[in-house]
């Protein structure tokens, strides 16, 4: 197995705004395989890669997903490597990078990211063990610190912005399209709100737990028309990577009298030329303003801290694994050059007995270890050299 380092491609609303992340989104899905991990929520479009040894990891990242941080279609992109890109998941995860910080919903849509890489075809080694880390590290904090009293969301601030846009909550009729993480948290936000709730999903199974604690019905996309008919507020939360609500649906719906649309997902349920139709109250995921949690500088900088430290430790533990692979490669190859010199003499010195064999046979022995004395310390102290060290010796070649 080839050794490999950590590479991240990212964007965030921070820097960069909703259209384009909608696009990169789409190039983030097709690019996906084992050596790529990619984690796209309301903010964010990430994608990590495990980029072989030999390459320069930006060049191979950006050909791998399409995504160039120095042309037009990537600005607002950044590009980590190793430390600095493990230490990004581990604060992502802890949900120190969200718009709500310390927000718990990024846990889940970490893990689910992560089932689904894992039943598409697996993750590489390093990519799965980052994750594993991240997600241990979050429920970690949430258990141990004020982190885990977060119990604001984006689900939930998008309810309070929705239910704030309709003139009498109490008896109205809401659907949450979409039971994904985000869906779930502003479905248990709505319950006791508002006179009526249905959520409506592509498998209707997914959605049945938060249905028994909420009272919500269940329904299949198959009825989202006769759903959208009959509500007053709509959340958008479908991963479904494309519109939802079309043209035909809104207008029917709006026939009737005004709606509230708070369209979370990205790419948006709704198409560019029917957010604005008369009647419409539209908000986007970008329209909803950060909102602080109430958490202390102290917890704040106690949970940084912890994800630095996770980082460093991770890194320190994944090269100094890179280290002992390239020592031990470093060692079979310099063990398969000295048998084959040794072969070579010995066929031409026919002539030695069997204890003047072994005295060449230990000649050659002390050597190559003498040899390799140097390396291997300079390797054990410093992982970060087992790069170079490949390419000393050769250890992608045959030999």
């Amino acid at each position: 197995m080839a050794s490999t380092r950590l590479v991240l491609l990212r964007v965030h609303q921070r820097e960069t705004a909703l259209d384009l992340r909608e696009e990169l989104a789409t190039l983030a899905a097709r690019a996906g395989a084992p050596d790529l991990f990619a984690l796209t929520t309301c903010h964010r479009v990430e994608c990590y890669g495990a980029a072989p040894l030999e390459t320069d990891p930006r060049s191979w990242i950006v050909e791998r997903t399409g995504i160039d941080p120095d042309a037009s279609g990537g600005r607002g992109a950044a590009v980590e490597l190793d430390g600095a890109a493990a230490s990004h998941l581990m604060r992502v995860a802890a949900g120190l990078d969200s718009a709500i910080q310390g927000e718990g919903q990024i846990l889940g849509q970490l893990r689910r990211a992560h089932d689904l890489a894992r039943a598409a075809g697996g993750l590489d080694p390093l990519l799965g063990a980052l994750v594993r880390a991240a997600l241990h590290l979050g429920r970690e904090l949430r258990a141990a610190t004020p982190l885990g009293r977060v119990r604001r969301s984006m689900g939930s601030l998008a309810v309070e912005v929705g239910t704030a846009l309709l003139p009498d909550p109490r008896s109205a009729a809401a659907l949450v399209v979409g039971a994904g993480e985000v869906g779930r948290l502003a479905t248990r936000a709505l319950a006791g709100r508002v006179g009526s709730l249905v959520i409506a999903n592509r498998d209707p199974e997914r959605a049945r737990e938060v249905a028994r604690i909420t009272a919500a019905r269940v329904v299949g996309l198959a009825e989202l028309d006769h759903e959208l008919e009959r509500a007053d507020l709509v959340i958008s939360a479908a991963d479904t990577r494309g519109t939802v609500l079309t043209s035909e649906r809104l207008a029917r719906r709006l026939a009737r009298g005004p709606l509230v649309l708070i369209d979370i997902a990205v790419p948006r349920s709704v198409a560019p030329e029917d957010r604005a139709l008369p009647g419409l109250r539209y908000r986007s995921v970008d329209d909803l303003r950060e909102e602080s949690a109430g958490l202390s500088e102290d917890t704040l900088r106690e949970a940084e801290a912890r994800c630095a430290a996770e980082a460093a430790r991770f890194v320190a533990a994944r090269r100094a694994r890179s280290a002992a692979t390239t020592i031990e490669a470093l060692h079979e190859r310099a063990e398969r050059l000295r048998r084959r010199q040794l072969d070579r003499a010995l066929a031409k010195l026919g002539h030695l007995g069997e204890r003047d064999r072994r005295i060449v046979d230990a000649l050659s022995t002390g050597l190559t270890r003498a040899l390799l004395h140097a390396p291997t310390v300079a390797l054990r102290e410093a992982p970060d050299r087992a790069v170079a060290v490949r390419e000393l010796f050769g250890l992608g070649e045959r030999t």
